[in-house]
């Protein structure tokens, strides 16, 4: 709080009180009680035709030794101020630098070498998929439709060309399944070719599974078999752009999941490094708010320094993710280069600026002086006060000199 906005409230303060005082001596006039003559003496000594600086220097005589100004709050008031404190912005201490520092070199690091990072996840994913409860699973969703590789739909990238494995095109996946008919599209000389089948390559008719609740666990399943494999699976909405009239982008989609973008390298390998630069700006928040308060919980305003800790140490990592896809393209991979951008962390840093300014806004609500003022100076437009007036105006108090 500035120095003028303590005279401020200091004066207010001041007046606040003297105002009280006069409705005493009224009461007690009216109801025919003593009188306070000191509180009566000292409003009628109050030098009048005083600046502001004098007024507030003479306030600020009356006010030494008094008590804090917390202490003249009632409760309900007092909670309000406390509340109000919780939300203000807290500054950042050696310590939150130090873990962004250090949060955001992970993150960096983490797309800085994404390749080796999802060779590392793929190779855990290979072991799963060796296990027998994924090899099982394998068997059960052996001959689905949606696994069709003949003409125009076939070779290792057959995935990809078809709506059966992405995942956002869910109940296109289902209905082939119930069916036991494949549906897919290609374009020959511009125009859009739709093509069927019920059966496989060498004549056995599609795996069929009419009951929803059957449907779905055979997607699932084949799904997640099919996500520890090293194509994995396209990412969301992928097989839309294979889908395109324009040629140029269905062949920017085909040859980025050929290159390796997938759902394995494009979503959950990202997703790694972001989940750690979480777990080590929470975890150091919430035990600083834990030594400071005994209780983890965060207060609005810790809540919001999490916020901006998160927000620059995904800062780094997302930039140091589009410089490497703005590299790679310039170094000859064009625009299968996007397969090293982060898109998990683009999408967090954009949702938490988001989260940052609206928590800036917030604070920024406070009424201003003139409000308050008005809004106190109101009460003495009341009847009450009005009645008050009127009668000292008629029977004017006196004091002893």
């Amino acid at each position: 709080m500035s120095v003028a906005d303590a005279d401020y409230i200091g004066n207010l303060d001041v007046l606040t009180r003297d105002l009280d005082a006069i409705e005493q001596l009224a009461a007690a006039a009216l109801a025919d009680e003593p009188i306070d003559h000191a509180v009566g003496q000292r409003l009628a000594s109050t030098p009048a035709g005083l600046g502001y600086a004098e007024l507030t220097d003479h306030h600020r005589e009356q006010r030494e030794g008094d008590v804090e100004f917390a202490d003249l709050l009632d409760p309900v008031a007092l909670a309000q101020l406390d509340e109000w404190r919780a939300t203000q912005r807290l500054p950042w201490g050696r310590g939150d630098l130090l873990v962004v520092g250090i949060s955001g070199l992970l993150g960096a690091l983490a797309n800085l070498y994404d390749h080796r990072v999802d060779a590392a996840a793929l190779g855990g994913l290979t072991q799963l998929k060796k296990s027998g409860l994924l090899r099982r699973w394998e068997r059960e969703t052996a001959r689905l439709p949606i696994d069709y590789t003949g003409p125009k739909f076939g070779g290792a990238t057959h995935r990809v060309k078809s709506p059966g494995h992405d995942i956002a095109r869910f109940c296109t996946a289902l209905n082939q399944i119930r069916t036991g008919t494949f549906e897919g599209t290609w374009w020959e000389e511009g125009r859009r070719m739709t093509g069927l089948a019920t059966t496989t390559r060498s004549g056995l008719l599609f795996a069929q599974a009419p009951e929803r609740h059957l449907a779905i666990a055979l997607l699932l399943k084949h799904w997640a078999a099919d996500f520890v494999t090293p194509m994995s699976l396209p990412l969301p909405g992928w097989t839309w752009l294979c889908e395109m009239p324009d040629p140029t982008l269905r062949k920017f989609a085909h040859d980025a999941y050929a290159s390796g973008l997938n759902l394995r390298s494009g979503l959950l390998t990202p997703g790694l490094g972001v989940l750690a630069t979480e777990v080590v700006i929470r975890t150091h928040t919430h035990l600083a708010a834990h030594r400071s308060t005994g209780t983890a919980r965060l207060s609005p305003g810790a809540a919001a320094k999490r916020t901006e800790m998160l927000l620059a140490a995904h800062a780094a990592a997302g930039a140091i993710s589009v410089s490497k896809t703005a590299a790679a393209a310039v170094a000859g991979e064009t625009a299968v280069a996007a397969r090293h951008l982060n898109v998990p962390v683009l999408l967090r840093i954009g949702t938490l600026a988001l989260r940052v300014r609206s928590d800036a806004a917030a604070r920024t609500g406070a009424p201003a002086w003139e409000e308050l003022l008005a809004e106190e100076a109101a009460t003495w437009t009341m009847p009450e006060a009005l009645t008050i007036a009127d009668l000292l105006a008629d029977h004017p108090l006196e004091f002893p000199q």
